[in-house]
């Protein structure tokens, strides 16, 4: 007797993390500005959740919005254009800071870091 196997489900988009320069860029705006989500989001007419899922890639950043985000982050489409370009973000606090760090690290120096951070946080 033959066993079937559902089908495997396809992934939904916000399921799939996929972090664009773009939503790097706009999380890095809004909060220079130090605007939340939640109004960032009612500025849009959208809930924060949008805004979170931009930011996190678990959504396209639909190119519509992106000059109404400006606007509203009070930056020009000429700063955004060479942040998305490879201007350097600069660093808005220390955690931020340390992530970017972690990100460049090696794998076998990664292990000697999360034996570290163990102790730290234990």
């Amino acid at each position: 007797m033959k066993t079937k196997y559902p089908a495997p489900k396809k992934l939904r988009r916000s399921q799939i993390k996929r972090i664009t320069r773009e939503a790097q860029v706009l999380r890095f705006m809004r909060r220079s500005r130090k605007i939340s989500m939640n109004a960032a989001g009612a500025s849009l007419g959208v809930c924060s959740a949008t805004i979170s899922h931009i930011e996190q890639g678990r959504m396209n950043v639909p190119t519509s919005r992106i000059p109404i985000l400006l606007s509203l982050y009070h930056y020009t489409s000429t700063e955004f254009d060479e942040y998305v370009m490879g201007k350097a973000l600069p660093v808005l606090d220390l955690r931020d800071e340390c992530v970017q760090m972690v990100q460049k690290i090696e794998m076998n120096k990664l292990k000697a870091l999360h034996a570290v951070l163990l102790s730290l946080v234990a």
